[in-house]
């Protein structure tokens, strides 16, 4: 606001042209807003990765983290962090080489989906 005053300032004084004030209010008005600050997550960290196990013997198994928390355990420990007893029958390592990849590729939706022999499913998950 101050510009402004002072453009109107240096016309009633003068020093500019009414025409040139208005140019150069026009100027100010046609800058470009500034930038919003960059977020250090984007929106898919913020998302929730699921993992839903419903084993034959009746045991049933819901985890859900957000994606960026996921990312942090999976590169600190290697694994999901649900009971490996819930997953017995399913191969872990190239679930969890699948699960990596999906979350580097931001993959939303089912990208691991099993149904072992016994009748226990597994379902992997982004929404």
């Amino acid at each position: 606001m101050d510009e402004k005053l002072r453009i109107l300032k240096m016309v009633e004084d003068g020093t500019i042209t009414a025409e040139q004030g208005a140019e150069l209010m026009a100027a100010m008005n046609t800058e470009t807003p500034p930038r919003e600050p960059v977020l250090k997550r984007n929106s898919y960290d913020k998302k929730m990765f699921r993992i839903i196990v419903d084993s034959v013997s009746g045991d049933k198994v819901n985890v859900q983290f957000p994606v960026g928390a996921i990312k942090k355990i999976l590169k600190v420990t290697g694994k999901l962090p649900i009971p490996e007893k819930d997953l017995e029958g399913v191969d872990l390592s190239s679930m969890m080489d699948a699960v990596s990849e999906c979350l580097d590729d931001e993959i939303e939706g089912d990208f691991v989906s099993v149904a072992a022999a016994d009748g226990t499913t597994v379902r992997v998950f982004v929404d």
